[in-house]
């Protein structure tokens, strides 16, 4: 762009007016702009310049459209794709939130919970790009954006695979810094390197030099990282591209289970008599101190086995019981189960386990009947006899109707209420879309600004009931949606208009024209939701959740 253009607002396409540069780069320029058709705020990338010779446009213009083909919640969405006197521009949705390296620079530390939701959300987006075959190549802080809503967007995808690496070469995966081109492994390395930054204030190439080559252990630099946190971590920086995670949704389902664990279940209580782990039975050693008659864990006392070794009297926490041993068993390792028999076999040692003879311990008292249980049932039984017999007698009295026959006047019943089973099932519950969802509330969340997995894929799968029924229930979600104020009425009509487009190109038979205009219904609706002009939930919301739009539909009507 020339002075006179940064000073003067051009007019791009004759629709997209530059107001304000915003970014530069050896690729090009982004620009925030002003969309004057349809009244809104735009960012404006112009790729290249018009001395590019045709062969670079073009691979410039392939990639651009390739880019606009990832339409994901976590990637900022690409509106149009086009050519300006040359040179190749895309249009993309204006982000008004801070980019990780502004959010760092302006809160400094984040916490754990935090920095776990917004590197997941940012393996989802480049997971989604993957998948669609279009690799970063340039991933840094920078490249990670939040919208006004809150949700963290992928942006600054590079426009050349083979375009070296731009900015500070601190987050280039070793292969890329070697020349490279990008691949999916080399954006998993970059975003490990802005999730290091996150956690620990630093880069993991400002700490090779303590970790004899290889970054320290993030919880070597902030205790509170748990062992799963660093293990993750360190894959994501592996040195070979082939150690490290084969993908983004794997990166961003470990963080989800990171950010809120599950509790560990709990150890069944100690049988009585038995040594707990916090207490002793009288005559042993306890792990917490000593009690009378036995050794305590500091030190031995007269006639009872210390810590360290047995002696008569009393059994140690690492010994054997009283009484003559010998070794059988003797040569096993630490840890090993040894039975001890005789006075001169080998002691025990740290972590053996002690096996009792039958007659070293006291014999069991005599197991009999629970008297008060018997009593118990016995009055139980008596009850329901007595109930039982008054009932037969009353109704003979009485002389009623049969059970089967229905009494005109109301008359007393017996309701004998189920217990609740012990664990709820799963309860089916019918939307707009036309889908049974179960609900289990066992289920937990896997992040914590969770981006539902889809139903299908439309293309890959058809609905049920054919194209034309699935069409009709996204119309009349939109629909009930619109009832609840939770649309605007404009791009609702808009949405009506291409869903019936999509309509009569399925009867037609043109499925891939179908797909075309349902997509552009997909982007109208989110793009709805950024302005605020769409409720996040809904019918219409959750419609969008159900099915995905294959990647080759990307660009819409």
């Amino acid at each position: 762009m020339s002075d006179a253009t940064e000073r003067a607002p051009s007019l791009i396409a004759d629709r997209y007016r530059l107001d304000e540069r915003i970014g530069s780069g050896p690729m090009g320029e982004v620009w925030r702009g002003y969309d004057t058709r349809a009244d809104w705020v735009v960012a404006v990338k112009v790729l290249g310049a018009k001395a590019a010779g045709a062969g670079t446009r073009e691979v410039l213009r392939q990639h651009a459209q390739a880019v606009a083909r990832v339409i994901h919640p976590n990637v900022a969405m690409v509106l149009d794709v086009g050519e300006h006197e040359g040179a190749p521009f895309l249009v993309m949705e204006y982000l008004t939130g801070n980019s990780l390296r502004e959010e760092r620079a302006a809160r400094g530390q984040l916490r754990i919970m935090e920095v776990c939701d917004l590197i997941g959300q940012g393996a989802a987006g480049l997971d989604a790009a993957h998948r669609a075959g279009v690799v970063h190549g340039q991933v840094d802080p920078d490249s990670f954006r939040l919208a006004g809503s809150g949700v963290l967007k992928v942006v600054g995808f590079g426009m050349d695979d083979r375009e070296p690496v731009r900015g500070d070469e601190r987050y280039a995966a070793p292969e890329r810094a070697a020349g490279q081109p990008a691949q999916a492994p080399g954006d998993v390395y970059a975003l490990g390197c802005v999730c290091y930054e996150l956690l620990c204030g630093r880069v993991p190439a400002e700490t090779a030099g303590e970790g004899g080559g290889r970054p320290v252990p993030p919880s070597a630099i902030r205790g509170e990282v748990s062992p799963e946190f660093d293990r993750l971590l360190l894959a994501m920086l592996a040195e070979d591209p082939a150690q490290r995670p084969t993908s983004g949704e794997n990166i961003r389902r470990t963080l989800a289970a990171i950010a809120r664990p599950k509790p560990a279940p709990q150890a069944p209580p100690a049988a009585p008599g038995a040594t707990g782990a916090m207490g002793t039975v009288p005559g042993q050693t306890g792990a917490m101190g000593p009690m009378p008659g036995a050794a305590g864990a500091m030190g031995p006392m007269p006639g009872a086995a210390g810590a360290m070794g047995p002696a008569p009297g009393a059994a140690g926490a690492m010994g054997a019981g009283a009484g003559p041993v010998a070794g059988a068993g003797q040569g096993a390792g630490s840890g090993a189960t040894e039975v001890f028999q005789h006075l001169g076999g080998p002691p025990p040692r740290a972590g053996d386990t002690a096996i009792y003879q039958a007659g070293d311990l006291e014999p069991a008292p005599p197991s009999g009947p629970n008297r008060k249980l018997v009593i118990q049932l016995g009055v139980a039984v008596l009850v329901i006899a007595a109930v039982t017999v008054g009932m037969v007698m009353w109704a003979g009295a009485r002389q009623e109707a049969p059970v089967a026959e229905v009494s005109p006047t109301p008359s007393p019943t017996l309701t004998i209420e189920e217990p609740p089973p012990a664990s709820p099932s799963p309860t089916p519950t019918d939307d707009e879309s036309g889908l049974v969802r179960t609900h289990d509330p066992d289920d937990e969340p896997t992040s914590l600004i969770e981006t539902a997995a889809p139903k299908a894929t439309l293309g890959d799968v058809a609905p049920a009931g054919g194209y034309g029924k699935w069409l009709q229930k996204f119309d009349e979600a939109i629909t009930a949606q619109e009832r609840t104020n939770g649309i605007n009425p404009a791009v609702a009509g808009k949405a009506r208009e291409k869903l019936r487009k999509a309509a009569r190109k399925a009867r037609e038979g043109h499925v891939d024209s179908a797909l075309d205009h349902i997509a552009g219904v997909y982007r109208d609706l989110v793009r709805a939701q950024e302005k605020g002009d769409m409720n996040g939930t809904g019918p219409a919301a959750r419609f969008l959740l159900d099915w995905r739009i294959p990647d080759r539909y990307g660009r819409g009507a």
